[in-house]
C-alpha cells in the first residue's frame, strides 16, 4: 500500500529570499527557497526535505494531540506537557523528562494502530523513564502486545524507509515541481 504523505505535490518555488518556507495550500505543498540554492542540489534537497516533514507535522498536529489526550485520559490520566511531532529517523517516539513527548515524523499517515502504540508507549514513560519491567506491564495494561506489534513497526519502517528512499531522490527534479 502506497502511503500517502509521498504522494502530495510539491510545488517548489525559487525566490529572492533568506530561507526556506512550507505550506499547504489545496492539497499541495508549496515550498518557497532562496534561488542561491539551485546551485546546491545537494543542500537543496536537504532543506526542502526539512521544510517539508516540518510542515506536514504542524499541519498533522491537532490529531496526534487529540488522539494522545483521548488515549491518556483512557488508561493513564498522566499530566504531560507537549506532543508534537519530531524528525526523527533512529526511534519512533521520546518522552523527556519535562513531560514532553515527541512522535517520529515517520509516523505522520502511518497506521493508526502503531501510531497508538507508540502514544501509549511514550505515555508510559511518563511515569517509568526506562524500560523495565514495571515499564512493560504498565503498557500491556492498555490491551496492546509489544511483542506482536514490533513485527508491525519493522515492516512498517522498511516500508517507510524504501518510499522515502524514492521520493528523497525526486525532490528537486521534473522542473520545479514534485509530482
Amino acid at each position: 500500500m502506497a502511503m500517502e504523505v509521498f504522494r502530495i505535490p510539491i510545488m517548489l518555488i525559487p525566490e529572492q529570499r533568506c530561507g526556506v518556507t512550507a505550506l499547504f495550500r489545496t492539497e499541495s505543498c508549496f515550498i518557497k527557497f532562496p534561488v542561491e540554492l539551485l546551485s546546491q542540489p545537494r543542500l537543496l534537497r536537504i532543506m526542502i526535505d526539512k521544510a517539508y516533514w516540518s510542515c506536514l507535522g504542524k499541519k498533522a498536529l491537532p490529531e496526534l494531540e487529540k488522539r494522545t489526550a483521548e488515549l491518556n485520559c483512557r488508561y493513564f490520566g498522566f499530566v504531560f506537557h507537549k506532543v508534537r511531532f519530531h524528525r526523527q529517523f533512529r526511534r519512533w517516539g521520546s518522552c523527556s523528562s519535562l513531560k514532553n513527548i515527541n512522535i517520529s515524523h515517520r509516523l505522520i499517515g502511518g497506521p493508526q494502530q502503531l501510531m497508538d502504540y507508540i502514544i501509549l508507549h511514550e505515555l508510559a514513560h511518563l511515569k517509568y523513564l526506562n524500560h523495565r519491567k514495571e515499564f512493560w506491564t504498565l503498557v500491556k495494561s492498555t490491551g496492546v502486545n509489544p511483542a506482536a506489534i514490533k513485527k508491525d513497526i519493522i515492516a512498517y519502517g522498511q516500508q517507510w524507509q524504501s518510499e522515502y528512499q524514492v521520493w528523497y531522490k525526486q525532490i528537486y527534479a521534473k522542473g520545479g515541481k514534485l509530482f
